[in-house]
């Protein structure tokens, strides 16, 4: 019985399809024959840096899905869309601050749209047009710093080299160039730097791409790149210095050695942590094993494990010494004048702190950039002494995130690595 009742009841559905399909076509017929929906009407345009948001009317017409721009950008045709649920139409990509005609229209579920109203887009001076690269020497290779993108659009920053100097005087594009590397950045202003270039003169070149393809002229310059060597990190040991504040919280899992092991992973016992009640700021000297100049000093933080907070890393001080007393002093931190400082220094956030110091908003260059570990080069104006000769380097972790949020005298270090670069001053050392 319940066979032939199943029967019954699937023909019956059948006929009921059939029905329609004779009555109106096939139903993806039936949607192709819809018929064009009614038109937008433009009700404001807002200007923004080489683009603009386009807020429109949408008529009360049940059949329209969607809104369409259409629109000549460098040259090609392209589109931007929006649903009938949201008013507002974002078209982007303009290389100059010209009038251009957006054709906007409402399109039905067969993609077949209204008739066509024109908005006039002016747009603000675009990024590309605005952005600032310079490139110098720095140790190891060169660095290019970044200004001049408030919108903090996402670009890419090719840096070139041609060993052959007799080509300066060439034009740009005839220059016999190899491409070193392409970063890319969202920040305002961010330095980046590209290392592992040999320490000979060579012509540099940097340009800037926006995501359309539109690029700045060819930055051009002469350089070379400053020497420098990895710190051998075999020579490292604890200093074991009376007044150092902070140790580590097992020393079988989290040896201080972690500091300089070369591992630069995550995993235990490959990162360094003290105890939850430490004393912040705490520090950590290590006897470098040699008398040395330190041009720079990497970073690596516990890789991938509560970034941009807890006891994460946020504040750096590093201190250098040829005979440290061990004795406390009147100095800053207590310290004696047996200690001078190389530097001072953030955590690096792409898209910058909030104003009161906080992270607020974190993007994906922010956590890649976290996790990639920061490159702390010595300033010689802000600091005199950071290329004194020195074999004790004290690191110094001024604040975790937690501390510096909570304004916490003691808490707890997390941190993976440390590797200073720059020259021996004795070779036998």
């Amino acid at each position: 019985m319940k066979r032939i009742l199943y029967i019954i009841c699937a023909a019956a559905l059948l006929a009921s399809c059939d029905s329609r399909e004779n009555s109106f076509g096939r139903l993806d017929q039936f949607d192709k024959d819809l018929r064009a929906p009614q038109p937008v009407s433009i009700r404001e345009i807002r200007p923004t840096n080489g683009g603009a948001v386009i807020k429109v009317n949408i008529p009360d017409d049940d059949i329209i899905r969607g809104v369409i721009a259409t629109y000549d950008r460098n040259g090609v045709e392209v589109t931007a869309k929006c649903s009938r649920y949201v008013d507002s139409l974002v078209v982007e990509g303009f290389s100059d601050t010209k009038e251009h005609i957006v054709k906007v229209a409402s399109f039905n579920a067969a993609e077949v749209q209204s008739e066509a109203v024109e908005a006039k887009v002016t747009p603000l001076i675009p990024t590309i047009m605005t952005v600032k690269p310079t490139i110098t020497p720095t140790f190891g290779g060169v660095q290019v710093h970044i200004e001049g993108n408030p919108a903090k659009q996402n670009l890419a920053v090719t840096i070139l080299r041609c060993a052959d100097v007799s080509q300066v005087s060439r034009p740009k594009k005839d220059i016999q160039w190899l491409e070193v590397s392409t970063l890319f950045t969202e920040s305002d202003s961010i330095r980046l730097t590209r290392r592992g270039i040999e320490p000979t003169e060579a012509i540099f070149g940097v340009y800037i791409r926006d995501p359309w393809g539109s690029l700045t002229d060819t930055l051009v310059t002469t350089l070379t790149p400053i020497v420098e060597i990895p710190l051998d990190k075999s020579k490292f040991k604890d200093a074991l210095i009376a007044d150092d504040n902070i140790s580590s919280a097992n020393t079988s899992w989290y040896p201080v050695s972690a500091m300089w092991d070369g591992s630069g992973a995550s995993a235990t016992p490959h990162f360094f942590v003290t105890n939850t009640s430490d004393p912040m700021p705490g520090w950590i000297t290590i006897d470098l094993g040699a008398t040395v100049q330190i041009d720079r000093i990497a970073t690596l933080p516990r890789i991938g494990y509560n970034i941009w907070q807890g006891a994460q890393v946020r504040d750096f001080e590093f201190w250098g010494s040829m005979e440290p007393s061990g004795k406390a002093g009147d100095g800053e931190h207590g310290f004696d004048d047996s200690w001078f400082c190389l530097g001072k220094f953030t955590q690096v956030k792409p898209s910058g702190y909030a104003q009161d110091g906080s992270i607020g908003t974190c993007t994906v260059e922010d956590n890649t950039y976290f996790n990639n570990g920061n490159d702390f080069e010595m300033n010689i104006e802000e600091y005199p002494r950071c290329y004194d000769n020195l074999r004790y380097l004290r690191v110094v972790f001024a604040n975790t995130f937690a501390t510096f949020e909570l304004g916490s005298k003691t808490g707890s270090v997390q941190f993976g690595e440390v590797s200073p670069y720059g020259r021996y001053i004795d070779e036998n050392e």
